[in-house]
């Protein structure tokens, strides 16, 4: 029996073929690895496609495989012992072809964005120009190898473990590829909850709980959520494999082998900046001087990641709210229209609006979002220094069309300033301007109240795109038969 892309998978009592799929299926696509610090290998191969395709095949069986993370997974729930490294690796279209092997590309109906890359789609996505990116990303990248492990201690930004990964995979790799740039993330916490039952929740460089709202595809995530948060009445997170998972034309074992398009991008933040432009809208008269309430009215949460469209203070964290939509708001009285969260995630508010958009539709472009900070703070819990560069958000996504979702999302959501109603402005946190003219946003001085005054604000360019690239994880069959 084919495996049946339409629906969740439930891991326990996956039948024989499902379970050879996931032995086969790279790990971090249907759920996330877990670890806590990674680093990302950039690659260009060799002259020598012979050599670089018999690196690609060494390094098959250290890539770990979804079935292994899920044992890893549960070992670690029940002893607490995490498990050993993470390896991944993505191929972009330029790889397939420095590997000599381009016919073993996949290549779907998805407007050639994986065919072309990051840099030739920089028009639609409203991106720097080539010379504005840092050096290494100013041509097309090949390959990306990702490892992820625990690092040294809580409060340590090293890990020894992902450190020995790589030296033991560039010593496989030699003079067969070389590492063009090298990318060192560290997940960053604040402590949330009480002080009799604090909790740990991951932050992005902002101080916004990040992560929350995400595609669950394994029924046990399902169900978790269901059962163990806010529940799954109103936004439901139910998404089938198929969201992700497209088959790899690459592998001996078609039947069983399946891979996912994967997005990186290097999103780097001025810290300082936005905290004092918050601050300064937040104290604004003409704004309302609404504190904090002014940062949840832009990114759709409150720091702690309370909901601004359930209430107007922050609270409501313990476990962060995610069974919510914006029926109840839709004219943006409480969650304004251009707010981050808002932007990327309608929650069918788009099928409401436009006539021939369904919620299928509008779901389609939802990605499994794999995020990681990069760069160093003062402290790993609760940072508060303000740098002004060099932190950020190493963005990194799957899904199974690069065009449907990851440049839907950025180009008719984030970027939009009509999405979804005329002059609300672009995404405040990842909206990008390119070469558009500038777009205030029409910020509120009170919350939920219809007659509230109105006024334009300049509130963008905080976060920079740095780089990126569109690649594919093939199957690890892929991988060892190259």
């Amino acid at each position: 029996m084919p495996v049946n892309l339409s629906k969740p998978l439930r891991l326990k009592g996956a039948s024989t073929t499902e379970r050879k799929m996931l032995e086969d299926l790279q790990g971090n696509i249907l759920g996330g690895h877990g670890r806590k610090a990674t680093r990302h290998l950039f690659l260009e191969f060799g002259a020598d496609k012979v050599k670089a395709r018999a690196f690609v095949h060494a390094l098959a069986p250290l890539v770990t495989s979804a079935a292994q993370q899920v044992k890893d997974a549960e070992v670690f729930q029940k002893t607490g012992v995490p498990g050993p490294p993470f390896v991944g690796l993505v191929i972009s279209s330029e790889g397939y072809r420095a590997l000599g092997v381009a016919s073993k590309a996949p290549s779907p109906g998805d407007n050639n964005a994986f065919r072309d890359g990051m840099l030739a789609r920089a028009g639609r996505l409203n991106d720097p120009p080539v010379a504005a990116l840092d050096p290494a990303y100013r041509s097309r990248l090949q390959a990306m190898i990702l490892i992820g492990a625990e690092p040294d201690s809580d409060t340590s930004w090293d890990s020894r473990a992902a450190e020995d990964t790589q030296t033991r995979i560039l010593n496989i790799m030699g003079a067969s590829a070389r590492v063009v740039a090298t990318e060192v993330g560290r997940a960053i916490f604040k402590s949330t909850g009480s002080s009799a039952d604090p909790k740990l929740e991951g932050i992005e460089h902002f101080g916004y709980v990040d992560g929350r709202s995400q595609p669950l595809m394994l029924r046990e995530a399902i169900d978790r959520e269901r059962d163990t948060t806010d529940g799954i009445s109103v936004w439901d997170p139910t998404f089938p494999i198929g969201q992700v998972l497209v088959a790899d034309p690459g592998s001996p074992a078609p039947a069983t082998a399946f891979g996912s398009y994967f997005v990186f991008r290097k999103l780097e933040q001025n810290v300082k900046a936005f905290k004092e432009a918050e601050e300064a809208l937040g104290s604004d008269p003409q704004h309302g001087a609404l504190g904090e309430l002014t940062g949840a009215m832009l990114v759709g949460r409150f720091e702690d990641g309370t909901p601004v469209v359930l209430q107007d203070d922050e609270g409501a964290h313990n476990p962060v709210p995610n069974n919510f939509d914006y029926a109840g708001d839709p004219d943006g009285l409480r969650c304004p229209i251009h707010a981050h969260i808002r932007k990327t995630n309608p929650r069918g508010e788009s099928a409401k609006k436009f006539a021939g958009v369904t919620v299928a539709s509008e779901r389609s472009h939802i990605m499994a979002r794999r995020g990681m900070t990069y760069g160093r703070r003062d402290r790993i819990v609760d940072p508060t220094d303000q740098p002004t560069g060099k932190v950020g958000l190493i963005f990194m996504a799957f899904q199974n069309n690069l065009a449907n979702q990851f440049e839907f999302t950025q180009a008719s959501w984030a970027n939009n300033p009509d999405f979804v109603a005329p002059g609300t402005g672009r995404d405040p946190v990842i909206g990008q301007r390119g070469a558009q003219p500038s777009a205030p946003l029409q910020l509120r001085d009170a919350w939920g109240d219809r007659n509230a005054g109105v006024a334009p604000a300049s509130f963008e360019g905080f976060v920079t795109h740095r780089g990126g690239e569109y690649f594919f994880a093939p199957a690890k069959s892929t991988l060892a038969n190259l």
